[in-house]
């Protein structure tokens, strides 16, 4: 049996709730709800997509506020043969796990100041993380270290029985026997997980229009210098607990205690293979078997005698780990600073932007209240790598009539070169790529009605997904309506859905235990958003 594992790795609020790469959420306004194609926008939400862009403001105060409601749901498929023993789904090897993950009020505030050639800029929002995230029923990864147990203490159970059954005729014949011994018929258990991750994240810099309405084809031409400071925030809490054996009779003993007794029966099952094996060289005529048989069993007795005391001590140990509660309780933080720089050309009709995000190193600090998961990694005051990873952007926007305007853009992840925990950096075989393609009409003089469509393509394999943070390719649609107030203020409307493709993740030892398993993990995700600009 192989050894009792419980890896408590990570309680992690999961990937982000949101579009973008593994730790990075790009959609910070109503109006990328509505249209993700806003790499070469000249609007004040520009300030986080194209911040070079803000050179065609105009003079004065520009502001922008957005609300968004973001939720989403996590599930995990899991299929793994000791999961039958489960008490609420006797006989059924697949096992569903779904957590739930919202960000119910995620703001964000855009600030500009242009004068002349020059705009000072500001952008505060969430620009990371993944909301709150509930596992009411826990994750595979937990539940299939008691499953596994509960199943090899059974086998062991099992094997004491099957040589109960073939050696006691001649025992009896000698007036002894072996008692049978009772297994169990399923397991229940109280597991329970919850996290929060939030990366918060505000940008400054300066905006300078180098030239404007240049020659005949009105070019002009603006750059971007600013920073952005993360600062991240993270609380995670869990247990495992009450992990007990219906027995036949209908009643219940805890799992280390039914390990124990699998266990002791183990050691007195391979003592008495022993015990048989020494005896069979002399006994076996008595009892029908040439010399040959008898020294074949006898082999077959001593392999089977070092199989049951293996698993007798292995699940000596791993009752000792479960004979208590465990739990975690951690908060983490940190922060790290990114430079930026942006650059935006305009050629009558088209406009392009640019933008370049360098890798925020960030380090979080564990502040541990309580960890019995036996994981070092949640020791207090640990600090473990959780790098931003670097960001090229580049958009195009294009008014093909008066009122009619078409985007797109491309935004590419440097994952591969990212500090991750774990150094799960390694197992991605390609950086996150992102297209996006829009359109807006203004449909009326005081509406503007917009869509888009983003594709989302990451390189994750399956080393690199785990129960607690996995990521799936996906595609989005947004749609929503811009409202001309007045001159100064606008209002805006927009609503985001996000389809996954589910990720399979095979594994031929599951979780560790030796036994082959499955997940199938998949996702869905919707956003409404709301914004109001205003300038004066």
């Amino acid at each position: 049996m192989k050894k009792f594992l419980f890896s408590a790795a990570a309680f992690v609020a999961a990937s982000s709730a949101f579009a973008g790469g593994y730790l990075t959420n790009t959609n910070q306004s109503a109006a990328y709800l509505r249209n993700p194609a806003q790499l070469a926008t000249f609007d004040i939400t520009g300030a986080y997509t194209n911040p070079a862009g803000l050179a065609w403001l105009g003079n004065g105060w520009h502001l922008a506020f957005n609300i968004q409601n973001a939720a989403q749901t996590r599930t995990i498929l899991s299929t793994y043969a000791p999961f039958a023993y489960n008490s609420t789904q006797l006989g059924n090897i697949n096992r569903e796990f779904e957590g739930e993950a919202t960000a119910p009020f995620i703001p964000s505030l855009d600030v500009a100041y242009q004068k002349g050639k020059w705009t000072a800029s500001m952008h505060f929002g969430i620009t990371g993380g993944g909301g709150k995230a509930t596992f009411n029923n826990g994750l595979p990864m937990f539940e299939s270290q008691v499953a596994y147990a509960h199943a090899a203490a059974t086998q062991v159970i099992n094997g004491f029985n099957e040589l109960a059954n073939k050696f006691n005729p001649i025992l009896i014949g000698q007036g002894a026997h072996l008692p049978l011994l009772t297994p169990s018929n399923g397991y229940t258990l109280e597991t329970y997980m919850k996290g929060r991750q939030y990366l918060f994240g505000l940008q400054m810099g300066l905006t300078y229009k180098i030239f404007d309405n240049l020659g005949d084809h009105k070019q002009g031409l603006s750059t971007y210098v600013g920073a952005r400071m993360n600062f991240a925030s993270n609380a995670y809490e869990g247990y495992m607990r009450n992990t007990n054996v219906n027995m036949p009779d209908n009643s219940q003993i805890p799992l280390p205690e039914y390990m124990k007794y699998a266990a002791a029966n183990g050691e007195n099952a391979a003592s008495f293979a022993n015990a048989m094996a020494s005896q069979l060289p002399t006994l076996g005529p008595s009892i029908g078997l040439t010399p040959e048989q008898a020294q074949q069993t006898a082999a077959m007795l001593k392999e089977k005698a070092a199989q049951l005391q293996g698993a007798a001590d292995a699940l000596n140990a791993g009752a000792t780990r479960l004979g208590r509660d465990i739990a975690l309780d951690c908060n983490q933080k940190g922060w790290g600073i990114a430079p930026i720089l942006g650059l935006d050309y305009r050629i009558g009709d088209l406009n392009i932007g640019m933008r370049y995000e360098f890798n925020t190193e960030l380090n979080i600090e564990n502040n541990t209240k309580l960890n019995t998961t036996g994981n070092a990694s949640f020791a207090d005051g640990v600090n473990t790598p959780n790098d931003v990873p670097s960001l090229l952007a580049i958009g195009a926007q294009y008014s093909i009539l008066d009122k009619v305007r078409v985007m797109a853009g491309w935004n590419c992840y440097f994952d591969k070169n990212a500090n991750m925990a774990g150094g799960k950096e390694k197992f991605i075989k390609h950086n996150t790529h992102e297209i996006t393609i829009g359109a807006e009409y203004d449909i009326l003089d005081r509406l503007t009605i917009s869509g888009g469509f983003q594709n989302t393509d990451y390189g994750t394999t399956p080393d690199f997904q785990s129960d607690l943070s996995f990521h799936c390719d996906s595609y989005s649609l947004g749609f929503g309506a811009k409202m001309k107030v007045n001159d100064k203020v606008n209002v805006e409307a927009s609503y985001f859905w996000t389809n996954y493709k589910d990720f399979t993740k095979e594994q031929a030892s599951y979780n560790g235990t030796g036994i082959a398993g499955k997940d199938v993990y998949s996702r869905t995700n919707r956003a409404f958003g709301l914004g109001i600009t205003y300038d004066f």
